[in-house]
């Protein structure tokens, strides 16, 4: 009996265990449109509480640890957190991107999160380059792993 117990509190536990690795956007951002800021995730060893995400946009390549000028965020909390389903963001690319038109933006953002029991600090940062066109892409870019900062791979 107390066999089974165990085993049902760990697959609960392991089905609840999950951390951000990544964004996901259109590969062409409208100024003044809205777009959904995806944010990937994956199964993990222990419980990852997401706090908050930021995010932003630079003219490409852009700068290390930076956000770039047009600068938004978002509160996670206990509903987009630790969840094996990606986390949605609605988001609104900036009117300033008409002067931008045509070119590469890098989106850039950083995902602050308490790791395990301890509550161990992270900050993981992801980018994908877009590009700024008169209506928002239906196809998705993504990023390819944590480019810099604090994360704990």
């Amino acid at each position: 009996m107390r066999f089974s117990t165990l085993l049902t509190a760990l697959s609960a536990s392991a089905l609840s265990s999950a951390r951000i690795i990544g964004i996901a956007a259109p590969s062409t951002l409208a100024p003044s449109q809205p777009y959904n800021l995806t944010l990937i995730t994956e199964n993990y060893i222990q419980a990852v509480a997401d706090i908050a995400v930021a995010w932003g946009l630079a003219p490409s390549p852009g700068y290390p640890f930076t956000l770039g000028s047009y600068s938004s965020s978002a509160y996670l909390g206990p509903d987009k957190s630790n969840t094996l389903t990606n986390v949605t963001i609605p988001a609104t690319a900036p009117e300033a991107l008409q002067n931008w038109m045509g070119k590469e933006m890098l989106l850039s953002a950083g995902v602050y999160s308490l790791y395990g029991v301890s509550g161990s600090v992270s900050m993981a940062n992801f980018n994908v380059t877009v590009m700024v066109g008169e209506e928002t892409g239906a196809e998705l870019v993504r990023s390819t792993g944590f480019v810099w900062g604090t994360g704990q791979c």
